[in-house]
């Protein structure tokens, strides 16, 4: 798999952490079991900075322009479609057997697809 696309997937399943860590819920839950989840949250926002600086500042970019307006800037592609925007994806790129050598956008929705075979 492209290093930087790995490495887009693992930002992305930072922010996610980092979102589910900041929800009033959680917070409440583990306040009530006595866990602390203020240390979490500052190790994973450096782990999130460390990342960012070694992405490549184009990708970087597309990023977070992509999850600003959608939430979810990088996606699998299911069965042949962008779990995005359900839209259909080129036969070309979907049959390709390196298509994880590279990074993808969906035509449609610009989200970055990844196959997880």
């Amino acid at each position: 798999m492209n290093k930087q696309l790995e490495k887009l997937i693992s930002l992305h399943d930072l922010d996610v952490m980092i979102a589910d860590l900041g929800r009033k819920d959680i917070i409440k839950r583990e306040m009530e079991m006595g866990l602390q989840s203020d240390d979490a949250l500052e190790e994973l926002k450096k782990l999130r900075e460390e990342y960012c600086g070694s992405i490549n500042r184009k990708w970087r970019g597309l990023y977070n322009q992509l999850t600003r307006h959608y939430g979810n800037a990088v996606v699998p592609a299911l069965m042949g479609r962008c779990a995005g925007c359900l839209t259909r994806l080129p036969t070309a790129v979907c049959s390709d057997p390196e298509r994880n050598m590279k990074i993808h956008t969906c035509p449609t929705c610009g989200r970055i697809i990844y196959w997880a075979d």
